[in-house]
């Protein structure tokens, strides 16, 4: 692609964040970031008020397992198009076609951050029910009915999820829950030693970690909790996630050591 073509599909997905939720827009966006935009200026009159201008046709080239999606949302797509497409006294949008993207082709790397201090458990929310094909869960402290109920439902779509958390009685009011439903790994260090990692995967190109765990009280605190749309950043995540999952260890690196961490602190923190 061009870079004029680029900058045109990332206004394209911009766009559909500022517009009123709809379920297909998430859709939308993932079949904008897989796909190809070819921009052609045609000879063909447009039907429109200025005169002598002409028709500027777009053709979406698509990954072929997505290809569906795309057809079934041609109508959004082309209303899409019709909204955005910057119009001049030459040429106007005409009209949308779309095409398999040759097979071989790399994904365009495009990447998207941000960091949010109020509405996490929103966040956490939203990009649960986004995801495609996996959710991989590190947290420490999982009591937050909301988001496990959130996960049970996408377990039911047939999802691959996988959570590691702490094993012990400070984590005791959905381990059970947990364990029944998802493929769980708990994690239990001896003495001062905590696994503090909170981060979520989505589809392996997507994560969200922060200081937000995933508990009731933690809504009310003063929190952290950041986005990342980066296949290569997500990428280092899930590496990390397999390193703890295969070796049911954790390592250096997961370690806090607190000389005063005692039983109440473990009480303490857990509701935090």
């Amino acid at each position: 692609m061009t870079e004029n073509e680029i900058n045109y599909i990332n206004t394209c997905i911009e766009y559909l964040k500022v517009q009123e939720t709809d379920p297909i827009n998430s859709t939308l966006e993932t079949i904008l970031r897989r796909s190809e935009v070819c921009i052609v200026k045609t000879q063909s009159f447009h039907k429109g008020r200025v005169w002598n201008q002409r028709d500027t046709d777009i053709e979406l080239r698509v990954p072929i397992p997505l290809l569906k999606d795309a057809a079934d949302l041609q109508k959004s797509l082309d209303k899409l198009f019709k909204a955005t497409y910057p119009e001049t006294n030459e040429y106007a949008y005409g009209s949308l076609t779309i095409k398999p993207k040759m097979i071989g082709t790399e994904d365009r790397s495009y990447k998207e951050y941000d960091v949010l201090f109020e509405n996490i458990k929103q966040t956490i929310i939203q990009g649960i029910r986004d995801a495609k094909y996996a959710i991989w869960i590190a947290v420490a402290w999982f009591t937050n009915r909301d988001i496990f109920d959130e996960l049970c439902l996408r377990e039911k779509d047939g999802l691959n999820i996988r959570i590691i958390t702490i094993g012990n009685n400070t984590n005791k009011y959905l381990l059970n829950e947990l364990e029944s439903e998802f493929d769980t790994l708990k994690i239990t260090l001896p003495g001062g030693h905590i696994f503090h990692h909170k981060f979520c995967i989505i589809d392996f190109e997507y994560v969200m970690h922060g200081s937000f765990n995933w508990s009731k009280n933690a809504e009310g605190n003063e929190e952290t909790w950041s986005t990342a749309l980066d296949r290569d950043f997500s990428r280092k995540f899930a590496d990390k996630f397999m390193r703890m999952y295969k070796s049911h260890i954790v390592d250096q690196e997961d370690i806090v050591v607190d000389e005063d961490v005692s039983a109440d602190l473990d009480d303490w923190e857990a509701n935090f």
